[in-house]
């Protein structure tokens, strides 16, 4: 198995880890946060978190959907790609991956679907326009680490599939 194979194998790994890693950690592997005096709320795998000891709730919004699926098919895709040593199916699964954090920050910066709620709930508490990053005194919110994570996972999903 060369190089490129193994690359395209972690980066699967990595994007299908960017999702699922939610349910162990919640507050650090989120994709967007809002968080301050005392309270958060958490997107992440297939769902939100309120910051509580609950378990992550469901998001019925398909948008949320398809990104979720998108980046873990993207992963699955690379990880088979890698093991049948297949070009075309690395680079699609790291294509995949870029994919979904691209809908979601695309998603936020234009407040589609339920982030049209969000982003007016953000304003009407702070003043403050844009769901992308942003702060009011106490309160936080913006992209997060699993974010990054699916992008870095999708870079390297494709960067191992072209070097096969």
């Amino acid at each position: 198995m060369g190089k490129g194979k193994i690359i395209a194998i972690i980066g699967g790994i990595l994007g299908i880890l960017s999702v699922v890693l939610f349910y162990v950690l919640p507050d650090i592997f989120s994709f967007w946060h809002f968080v301050g005096g005392g309270a958060g709320l958490y997107l992440g795998g297939f769902g939100f978190w309120d910051g509580t000891g609950m378990d992550p709730e469901y998001a019925e919004d398909i948008l949320l959907l398809i990104i979720f699926v998108v980046i873990v098919a993207g992963g699955a895709i690379a990880i088979i790609g890698g093991l049948i040593e297949n070009k075309v199916a690395g680079i699609l699964g790291g294509i995949l991956m870029l994919a979904g954090p691209i809908l979601l920050i695309v998603a936020l910066a234009t407040e589609m679907g339920d982030f049209k709620d969000l982003a007016a709930i953000i304003e009407f508490a702070t003043g403050e326009k844009g769901l992308l990053f942003g702060s009011f005194g106490p309160l936080d919110w913006g992209i997060w680490i699993s974010t990054y994570l699916a992008l870095g996972a999708g870079i390297v999903g494709v960067i191992g599939g072209a070097t096969s």
